[in-house]
């Protein structure tokens, strides 16, 4: 006791199984919410993705602690019409070892990836109740960080520390 603590490792590997496991999680909660999303669930994804949107065309570094709190809110409202206690906490707890990475991968600055088209597709498709093209443009975004910090590696460049 009363020694400090240790901080997990930062891994390629582990952030593939974060992934993983993020992908079966939040792709279910997804599909159910846009099932049971009413009127007001869409109000709050409008509002959501309204204010989202004024911080990532594009993310700039001033704005980077507002722009994760707002992009946490927009996933956690995609999928709050499904009342899973356990599923909010389970994604909050993977969003945020998450985190570390996401933030490795928007340090390595441009790399073809539009963050802010990958939210507008997965929002328009949740909006219009097109569950399977909601949840695989959901997919392809929660996979890109991973990717391109797997293709950054491959480049040669040191990606993790």
């Amino acid at each position: 006791g009363q020694r400090g603590f240790r901080v997990s490792p930062i891994a390629l590997e582990d952030l593939e199984d974060l992934t993983r496991l993020r992908l079966h999680i939040e792709i279910d909660a997804l599909r159910q919410s846009i099932r049971r999303g009413d009127a007001a669930w869409r109000a709050r994804l409008q509002q959501v993705f309204d204010e989202l949107s004024a911080f990532e065309q594009p993310i700039r570094a001033e704005h980077r602690t507002r722009w994760e709190q707002l992009n946490a809110r927009f996933h956690e409202t995609l999928t709050s019409a499904w009342p899973s206690p356990w599923t909010v906490k389970v994604l909050r707890l993977l969003s945020r070892h998450g985190e570390r990475y996401r933030r490795y991968a928007i340090g390595l600055g441009e790399l073809g990836r539009d963050v802010h088209e990958e939210h507008r597709e997965i929002f328009e498709h949740a909006m219009a109740g097109s569950e399977a093209r909601a949840a695989l443009a959901l997919e392809a975004h929660i996979r890109a960080t991973p990717d391109l910090l797997l293709r950054a590696t491959r480049q040669g460049r040191q990606v993790l520390p």
